[in-house]
Parts: structure tokens; C-alpha cells; sequence
């Protein structure tokens, strides 16, 4: 999949409807997209979910 199907997805999958990420111009595997996801989350998990508690 292309860099805007990765953010279209993305955008769905985790309920970020105004999310612009800045991804490189390339073909995204599943495996590329599933990490992708799992560092956003992560990122979330640690620095947003931790400041709001």
C-alpha cells in the first residue's frame, strides 16, 4: 500500500480522524504498517496517556 492508504488506515484503525503523518514515499508492506501502528500507540501509551493521568 501506498503512504496515503497507510495514513487513510491509520486514520480509521485508531480513531484519528485529523491525523497527517509524514511517512516516506514508498510501498508499505503489512508488516511496515503493523509497525507503524504499534510505535504510534506506543507513543501515545507512554508520552500522551502519562501526562493526562
Amino acid at each position: 500500500m501506498d503512504k496515503d492508504a497507510v495514513i487513510e488506515r491509520l486514520k480509521k484503525e485508531l480513531n484519528l480522524p485529523n491525523f497527517k503523518g509524514r511517512l516516506e514515499e514508498k510501498d508499505y508492506t503489512e508488516e511496515d504498517y503493523q509497525k507503524i501502528k504499534k510505535d504510534l500507540d506506543d507513543y501515545f501509551e507512554n508520552y500522551v496517556r502519562n501526562v493526562e493521568n
